[in-house]
C-alpha cells in the first residue's frame, strides 16, 4: 500500500447516524453509484466533517461501488489516481476525491432503499443493481452549479490523437472510425436506415483556436449535451467565455500529450509496449471533462477531468485489439465502410 494513503488515517464519516442524513440518487455507471449526502441544517457536527474533507466543494457527493462487479477496490483506485494520474496534471485540472470509511452496513441499507424508490427512473440495464457492502467509499468534488445561472459542460474528450495502429490512408481518427462502426451497427439493426447525423471529431478541440470550422463544429455540437449551450439561451458574456476557454485551455492539450506519451504502439502493439503505460493511456482516453462557467464574471472558469479509474488491462486488452482490427479491416478508418456512415472527421476535411 502506498504511503500516500495510510489506511489507519482514513476518516469515518458519520453515516452510522443515518437518521440524521438524507441521500439523493445522482447517477450510476457499470461499476459505481453517486449519491448526494444532504446534511440537516442543524447538524453542525456532520457539516464540519464534510467541510474538512473538501472545503472547495459545494454539496457532498458520495461515490460507492456496485455489488457483483469485478472492479478494483477503492483503495487501489485511489492509490492509482494519487501516484500515477495526478503527477501528469496540475491539481486544478482534476476533480478531487478522497477515501472515506463507510462505517457499518446501515449506510448501505439506506442507499439501497433510495435505489428501490428510484427504480422506475433508472436505466433499464442498470435496474436491480445495488450498492456493495464495502469498507470504503469516496467523497468527490462537486462540479455541478454553484449558483443557478452557472453554465455546465460535461463531455468525454476521448482519443485526442490518432491511434498508432490506424492505416496511413486513414481519413478518420480513432474516435470517428469507432462512431462510424457504431452507426453501421445501428443501421443494420434498424432495417437498413442510414445514419446521417454527423458526430463531433475530438481533434477539433485541439485546433479550434486556429480553425474556424473546428470551432463551429464544437459550438454546433454542444447543445446536444446541454440545450442551454446556444447563443440565444446563454448570456453573451458566458457564451464568449466558453468560446475563450475552448480556444485557450491548457487541460485538453495536456491530456493529449499524456495520451501520446503513454502509448506509442497502440492496442495491437501493447504486448511489446510498457503494459503499465498502455493501461494509463486507455484510462486517459475514457475520462470525462467538466467545465463550469460562472454567471459571475469575477469568478474563473473551472475545467476538471474525472473518471480516471485504473483500467483492467488483462480483462480489456483482447477487446481493444479486436476493435482495432475491426476498424482497419472493415474500412472504418479510411471511409471504405459499406454505406459510408456520416462523420465529419478533421482528417477527412484536411484532405478535401
Amino acid at each position: 500500500m502506498s504511503p500516500t494513503i495510510p489506511l489507519s488515517s482514513i476518516p469515518v464519516l458519520p453515516f452510522s447516524a443515518a437518521d440524521r442524513l438524507e441521500f439523493k440518487f445522482m447517477g450510476e455507471g457499470a461499476m459505481n453509484f453517486v449519491f448526494e449526502v444532504i446534511v440537516q441544517p442543524d447538524d453542525e457536527s456532520s457539516r464540519s466533517i464534510f467541510q474538512a474533507f473538501l472545503t472547495f466543494s459545494i454539496g457532498n457527493l458520495l461515490r460507492v461501488p456496485k455489488a457483483g462487479t469485478k472492479a478494483y477496490s477503492y483503495v487501489e483506485l485511489q492509490e492509482y489516481w494519487e501516484t500515477v494520474v495526478t503527477p501528469l496534471f496540475k491539481p486544478e485540472d482534476l476533480v478531487q476525491h478522497q477515501l472515506v470509511r463507510l462505517g457499518d452496513e446501515r449506510l448501505v441499507s439506506r442507499l439501497n432503499a433510495v435505489l428501490e424508490r428510484e427504480e422506475d427512473l433508472r436505466r433499464a440495464d442498470f435496474k436491480g443493481s445495488r450498492v456493495a457492502v464495502a469498507e470504503y467509499g469516496m467523497v468527490v468534488e462537486d462540479m455541478r452549479q454553484k449558483n443557478p445561472d452557472d453554465l455546465i459542460l460535461e463531455f468525454k474528450p476521448k482519443w485526442l490523437a490518432q491511434s498508432p495502429n490506424a492505416p496511413p490512408s486513414a481519413t478518420r481518427c480513432r474516435n470517428c472510425a469507432r462512431e462510424a462502426l457504431k452507426h453501421h451497427i445501428k443501421r443494420d439493426n434498424s432495417s437498413g436506415k442510414t445514419q446521417t447525423t454527423p458526430i463531433l471529431c475530438p481533434l477539433d478541440f485541439l485546433t479550434c483556436s486556429t480553425s474556424p470550422p473546428a470551432l463551429t463544429n464544437i459550438l454546433n455540437y454542444l447543445p446536444s449535451i446541454n440545450p442551454l449551450l446556444t447563443p440565444g439561451s446563454t448570456p453573451p458574456t458566458q457564451y464568449n467565455r466558453l468560446i475563450d476557454w475552448l480556444q485557450t485551455n491548457a487541460v485538453l492539450p495536456r491530456l493529449r500529450s499524456a495520451q501520446l506519451a503513454n502509448d506509442r504502439n497502440g492496442p495491437l502493439g501493447a504486448d511489446a509496449h510498457d503494459p503499465e503505460k498502455f493501461q494509463l493511456a486507455m484510462t486517459l482516453r475514457d475520462c470525462t471533462c467538466f467545465v463550469r462557467i460562472p454567471a459571475d464574471p469575477a469568478r474563473p472558469v473551472e475545467a476538471k477531468l474525472a473518471d480516471l479509474d485504473k483500467k483492467n488491462r488483462t480483462a480489456k486488452l483482447e477487446y481493444w485489439q479486436a476493435m482495432e482490427r475491426k476498424l482497419s479491416e472493415g474500412g472504418y478508418y479510411d471511409g471504405r465502410d459499406e454505406g459510408g456512415a456520416g462523420t465529419d472527421c478533421q482528417l477527412g476535411r484536411e484532405e478535401m
